[in-house]
């Protein structure tokens, strides 16, 4: 069911223009996207949600009630000219969507960074409280990774959690993974890969280091509100104003499925 607070009944453009709106935000967002590939999502829930409640723990002798994790609305606004518009209409091949695309990649952007770096006072994947922790040595030489990841997996081993795993590596360590076995054809991504049984992945919002965890939404989970979405917030001189949004929070309900790898 669409959202009615998205505006989208009263822009002056047909299904066609949105759809390819649609298709050039999905598709701009997916490639960036990386926090969606390491844990799965629970919702969407709708546009109303502002708080998911956690369990209910007692207050004082006979009263309990439960915390609640903020959820977070992302937006990004762009602009596209009534002309262009108008052109689409009849021949959309001509429509310049990269306005769209850059938004999406900045709601992308912002989406990744608090499933990895948290926001406000709700902590991320990488600074969550509870979680294991493992110091890297520099991956200088093909094979040291592997072995690091060895450890990494053995100490979620240790905390009662046995895999199958996924990983989200900083770009320079990921890269580093790349490199071909002297003996062989195989990389060295593809040797952690088995190891872990997940997937690696690449994470720009990761600066240094990178993080394993344990697959499976009851370690942790995105909850979302409302997917994302483009809306129309109205003219804009020679331009219609339209904006993207999505409302999300990270849940992690178990810190000891996360090893950071530092």
């Amino acid at each position: 069911m669409e959202n009615a607070y998205l505006g989208r009944s009263d822009a002056p453009i047909s299904e066609k223009c949105w759809k390819q709106l649609d298709s050039a935000m999905i598709e701009a967002a997916k490639s960036q996207l990386s926090g969606r590939r390491l844990i799965p999502m629970d919702g969407p829930f709708g546009f109303g949600l502002k708080v998911v409640p956690l369990e209910d723990s007692e207050v004082t002798e006979g009263i309990s009630a439960s915390a609640v994790i903020p959820v977070n609305h992302i937006t990004a606004t762009f602009c596209l000219g009534k002309r262009d518009l108008a052109t689409a209409e009849k021949e959309p091949f001509f429509l310049d969507t990269n306005p769209v695309v850059c938004a999406a990649q900045e709601c992308a952007a912002k989406e990744d960074n608090i499933i990895y770096n948290g926001s406000g006072n709700v902590p991320g994947l990488t600074n969550a409280r509870g979680t294991g922790s493992l110091t890297l040595s520099k991956w200088d030489k093909i094979g040291t990774a592997a072995d690091q990841i060895i450890d990494a997996v053995t100490r979620l081993d240790e905390a009662g959690v046995h895999g199958p795993c996924c990983m989200a590596l900083a770009p320079s360590l990921y890269n580093l993974l790349l490199r071909r076995y002297p003996q062989g054809d195989g990389t060295e991504l593809d040797h952690i890969r088995s190891i872990i049984a997940g997937d690696v992945i690449k994470a720009a919002s990761i600066k240094k280091g990178g993080i394993l965890l344990a697959s499976g939404r009851q370690y942790c989970s995105l909850v979302v509100g409302q997917d994302m979405s483009i809306g129309y917030n109205g003219p804009s001189g020679d331009h219609l104003e339209f904006c993207i949004s999505e409302s999300l929070a990270l849940r992690i309900r178990y810190p000891a499925a996360i090893c950071m790898l530092r």
